[in-house]
């Protein structure tokens, strides 16, 4: 883990870090401001973003904060806040590379579970023992976990960790899922186009279409890669389908991976997404559905045999 001040108890305390809570507001107003086509200069008004947000004024504040400790917002004079840059190039703020410990143990667990040097049954305590860390951290992680839909509660105080998402075999059983079910979610006869979605998400992409391989802003696409297959499984109108593919996704994109495609790569994934959308808005959905299932095949083309071994190095922790 990252190195912090050592105290009386020989536990590590970690650096002040940006509230949770104000991290998750602050996303959400960079996401409400995409949506209303904010620009590079334009100013914020308190108020206005509290009601957005449904929050108090004060918590406006400190996400402001967050904001401008990150070069997104410029703090002037008066004390108001401005876009520093365009809100549609800034990355996603849980995408931050400031790990906290949960951030830590929930990486180790994965990586420790994919090389099945752990059971897929475990508990709190089990975990503290094994990772030298605090009750509290492994609660944390767990429960992440769980959002991502990685992991469950079970029987008592065990969890259930779900093994198979990070196995050899993951990969590939991905595809085949992304392959029957995306094109599928596409020909729903209840598909209902979000067109303010569509226009926030079509800004984005057309900022990366602008950039070539070496200013191209792959933070800004992965961004964009998981909210255009989330929204296109919220818009197909069937709620079990729904349910299956954002569940699909929220893990798929929790996942690290040792996997990264070239860069010319993501640029041509960017291209085909945005084609499947202008299908999309012309209601052509048997042909977006085509392109779509184009669209995961060449990704699965460019993947490594040998991928999903597992996680990452760069994510190692010491166990105890």
């Amino acid at each position: 883990m990252k190195q912090g001040i050592e105290g009386e108890t020989g536990m590590l305390k970690e650096p002040k870090k940006a509230n949770r809570r104000h991290v998750e507001l602050a996303q959400k107003i960079l996401e409400a401001a995409n949506e209303r086509a904010m620009t590079e200069g334009e100013r914020l008004a308190e108020q206005a973003i509290a009601n957005i947000c449904n929050v108090s004024r004060t918590p406006v504040r400190k996400a402001f904060q967050v904001l401008a400790e990150r070069g997104i917002l410029l703090r002037d004079a008066d004390g108001s806040y401005r876009f520093a840059i365009d809100p549609v190039k800034a990355v996603r703020l849980d995408d931050s590379s400031d790990a906290t410990p949960e951030d830590d143990v929930r990486a180790a667990i994965l990586r420790d579970l994919a090389a099945a040097r752990i059971s897929d049954t475990q508990t709190v305590a089990s975990l503290q023992r094994r990772y030298g860390v605090t009750r509290l951290a492994v609660q944390n992680s767990l429960m992440k976990l769980s959002e991502e839909n990685l992991a469950e509660r079970g029987a008592g105080q065990q969890w259930l960790l779900k093994q198979f998402t990070v196995n050899a075999d993951s990969g590939a059983k991905s595809y085949e899922f992304r392959l029957a079910m995306e094109p599928l979610a596409l020909t729903m006869p209840d598909f209902k186009r979000d067109t303010t979605a569509i226009l926030s998400l079509r800004q984005s992409m057309l900022a990366l279409r602008a950039m070539d391989e070496t200013n191209f802003d792959r933070r800004l696409f992965q961004r964009t890669d998981m909210d255009f297959h989330i929204l296109i499984a919220k818009c197909c109108g069937n709620p079990f389908v729904a349910e299956a593919l954002i569940s699909h996704h929220t893990r798929r994109f929790a996942l690290p991976t040792n996997v990264h495609p070239g860069t010319f790569r993501l640029m041509q994934s960017n291209t085909e997404h945005i084609q499947i959308l202008e299908q999309i808005e012309r209601g052509q959905m048997t042909l977006a559905a085509d392109l779509m299932r184009v669209h995961i095949q060449l990704s699965q083309a460019v993947r490594p045999r040998l991928a999903g071994r597992g996680v990452p190095p760069s994510l190692k922790m010491t166990t105890r």
